[in-house]
């Protein structure tokens, strides 16, 4: 599909179906997790079993967003667009009404993260291929707002819905977002100007499959990793499984004349490099998202609706920071912006080894906020120069393939998170048994920020080797 050329209100209208899909979508993401203990109580389950709800809604994805980016790409955003806005509302519909028991939940989930992967896939290309190149890293950043407003206000607001309304209001929330995204979709966003025709381009979907299984098989190995241990028979079959069918993937990938993915983007350094990057600063994001509930409620002892309030500073500051990021890097290219913003990641990991029993909430709020400006400055210039990187025919694999990296950083984030800090825990422990719960937790929550640390420093490298000008792929 070649660039369209909009007028400045289709652009803008363009801008606001990617913004309901983005909303649609990561609300759904961390909404459902308060109502988990209701959920268990009305299907008289463990916490374990509907902890699954939230597994089911990120492992989907994980295994579809490249797919589902290669679709539009051979079949065109508007129809995909369409499809997803009206899969997704309606799985969020039907599952409060005809979920009579857990597994059939499960199912109505799983509904909703392929719904998540045919919507999120597309939107980075939808605004890649609308705004040419003096554009394209702002549009970014303002696109990211929406993803960060949605992953922030689902547990806000999925409380509220759950304290005056059940649980099936938070399954409803997302649907009217989901109606007016379809209307605009319907009569408002032109067709493409050219489609590649299914006739002549079959989808890799043996490829898909293999891609599918080993990804999937990799976020189900992490998610449990903290239960079954990294040395355990499943954790380690999970990492066979995944290698082999990895190979099995590249080897396909090698032979079709139409692969899923073509390998040859990976030749292009801006591409590769830039993914990289990408899911290791999701990576350290997630370790700052997972570990301060923690700190907030365990150690300065805060009532979690106040702690909820605290937390909101990251997600605010990377709102503000993420035009500004897009804007900088469409001036001065991705290097400057995404290596300052990587810096301040990088200063939040080392002022956390600081953090003590009794430090104030203010010095908690700057360095949240610091780590939110970061991620707002560092993202959205990596995202432009991943989108920028690949011929605009590929644009939905490139999105596809960003998102992808997203989710797993978020997975490898949350698994290495949890096992460095109960292993490290566990060593201070042994090693000093008379140290408090508190101070354990401050000493094993230092060593994580220090991994964090390392994996960011490795993203700085990345990033400063990034070429200076972008060139597609022929």
């Amino acid at each position: 599909m070649e660039r369209l050329n909009h007028n400045k209100s289709t652009k803008q209208w363009i801008f606001a179906i990617t913004s309901m899909a983005n909303l649609s979508a990561t609300f759904a993401m961390n909404s459902v997790n308060l109502a988990l203990p209701v959920i268990a109580k009305e299907f008289g389950a463990s916490q374990g079993d509907v902890s699954w709800l939230t597994l089911i809604y990120s492992l989907i994805p994980c295994c579809m967003l490249l797919i589902c980016g290669k679709i539009g790409d051979l079949y065109g955003y508007k129809r995909q667009y369409k499809i997803g806005f009206s899969f997704f509302a309606l799985s969020s519909a039907l599952a409060p009404i005809f979920s009579h028991t857990l597994p059939t939940l499960f199912f109505f989930r799983a509904l909703q993260g392929l719904g998540y992967s045919l919507l999120i896939s597309i939107t980075q290309a939808t605004i890649s291929q609308t705004f040419d190149d003096t554009e394209r890293g702002k549009a970014l950043g303002i696109n990211s707002v929406f993803v960060s407003v949605g992953f922030a206000s689902g547990p806000t607001i999925g409380g509220l819905l759950l304290l005056h309304f059940s649980w099936h209001s938070i399954f409803y929330f997302s649907i009217p977002f989901c109606a007016a995204g379809l209307i605009a979709t319907i009569f408002i966003m032109p067709e493409e100007e050219e489609i590649r025709q299914k006739h002549e381009v079959n989808l890799d979907w043996q490829g898909g499959v293999l891609f599918a299984v080993s990804v999937g098989t990799l976020a189900v190995g992490l998610n449990f990793s903290d239960d079954w241990g990294i040395g355990s028979a499943p954790f380690l079959s999970c990492l066979a499984v995944f290698a082999l069918m990895m190979g099995f993937f590249i080897w396909r990938e090698k032979s079709v004349e139409e692969p899923l993915i073509p390998l040859k983007l990976f030749r292009n350094k801006t591409f590769s490099l830039a993914n990289v990057t990408c899911a290791l600063s999701y990576m350290t994001q997630q370790l700052t998202a997972y570990l301060f509930p923690f700190f907030l409620i365990n150690v300065l002892l805060l009532e979690p609706d106040k702690a909820g309030l605290v937390l909101l500073a990251s997600p605010i500051a990377m709102m503000a920071a993420s035009p500004v990021g897009g804007a900088l890097s469409d001036k001065y290219g991705t290097r400057r912006p995404a290596a300052a913003g990587l810096v301040l990641i990088a200063l939040n990991c080392i002022l956390v080894g600081f953090f003590k029993e009794k430090m104030s909430v203010f010095i908690v709020l700057l360095v949240l906020m610091m780590v939110g400006a970061g991620n707002g400055l560092s993202v959205s210039a990596i995202n432009s120069a991943i989108l920028g990187s690949v011929p605009k025919s590929y644009a939905g694999v490139a999105s596809g393939t960003l998102a992808t990296m997203r989710n797993i950083g978020n997975t490898f984030g949350t698994a290495i998170g949890s096992v460095l800090l109960i292993t490290r825990q566990a060593h201070y422990s042994a090693l000093e048994p008379e140290l408090s719960s508190r101070t354990l937790y401050l000493y094993a929550q230092r060593d994580t920020f220090l991994a964090g640390l390392g994996m960011i420093l490795l993203a700085i490298v990345l990033v400063v080797n990034l070429p200076h000008k972008n060139s597609d792929l022929e």
